[in-house]
């Protein structure tokens, strides 16, 4: 556009001849100028192109799955509260029971690089017991850090698999169902689209139900039973599509579903920054191995 501009006003100006030396300076202060301006245009997919015009909520939502796919590594910052009532701790794999009955507090905030490399400190307030810990992974092995130690946690390869990051966002914008357009919202100076939509009982209780010790296949009447509530809201980048924010409420009952979990009241938020910044994430050393079932008793 700036050439184009430039060309304009050269065909009404009196042509002189200018000296080659000056003229090579000239191209490449142009050159450099139409650089910036592109990169202030276009910086971060955001510049003033709105990608979503003409999109349905089901086509953006779906867009912006595949755009987060593609784009590699990022920045992810999670908030996690809510209650669970246990039931039966020991009815719940590795130690799960233990650890997420009652009240839960989670903040944290780290790189991600997918699929399988993540490092996330966190504060957690967890069954009335605060930590402060970072959780990585590297591929298949997952440390945890606490106290000043590391400790390698010997986990289920389904388990593991939660802990995939970089498939947060695509799958729980598979989980939605109704998505709705609800109003344009500057998320961190990014220009956004904010879709929302419901969450659909059988999706979403068929992909945790396995990892939370649920046996058989959940029909869709217990699932809607299980999940009397879930509702999520994007907030969508409108000139790359990609996700900068996502809500999500759940509230349920797992009685009939998984064994020994009882309601269930969970309000997640992740913020998403720095997409395609590569990140370097190190495997911890010296990392002493521990059984999951053993952190209850590691902090007390």
């Amino acid at each position: 556009m700036f050439l184009h501009l430039v060309r304009a006003s050269a065909a009404h100006a009196i042509p002189r001849p200018m000296p080659r030396p000056i003229l090579r300076v000239a191209l490449a202060a142009l050159l450099l100028l139409t650089l910036a301006v592109a990169a202030a245009c276009g910086g971060g997919g955001d510049g003033g192109q709105d990608v979503t015009q003409g999109l349905t909520p089901s086509e953006i939502l779906a867009r912006s799955a595949d755009a987060a796919t593609a784009a590699g590594p990022f920045r992810i910052a999670l908030t996690v509260q809510g209650t669970v009532d246990v039931t039966r701790p020991d009815a719940l794999p590795s130690g799960l029971g233990q650890l997420l009955n009652g009240q839960i507090d989670i903040t944290g905030e780290g790189p991600v690089d997918p699929p399988d490399r993540a490092s996330i400190d966190a504060t957690a307030k967890v069954s009335r017991i605060g930590l402060q810990v970072n959780l990585t992974r590297v591929g298949d092995n997952v440390y945890v850090g606490i106290l000043g130690q590391d400790f390698k946690l010997d986990l289920p390869p389904e388990q593991v698999a939660l802990l995939d990051f970089g498939d947060l966002y695509p799958t729980l914008a598979g989980w939605t169902t109704d998505p709705a357009e609800a109003g344009r919202e500057d998320i961190d100076g990014t220009s956004t689209v904010k879709i929302t939509g419901t969450l659909d009982p059988a999706k979403a209780l068929g992909d945790l139900g396995p990892v939370l010790g649920a046996t058989g296949d959940v029909t869709p009447a217990e699932a809607r039973r299980a999940l009397q509530e879930g509702t999520a809201e994007f907030w969508i980048g409108t000139g790359d599509l990609l996700p900068r924010r996502v809500h999500v409420v759940l509230r349920g009952d797992g009685r009939g579903v998984v064994d020994g979990v009882g309601a269930i009241d969970l309000d997640l938020t992740a913020d998403f920054t720095d997409w395609g910044q590569q990140v370097d994430i190190p495997e911890p050393q010296d990392a002493r191995p521990l059984d999951p079932s053993g952190l209850g008793g590691l902090v007390g």
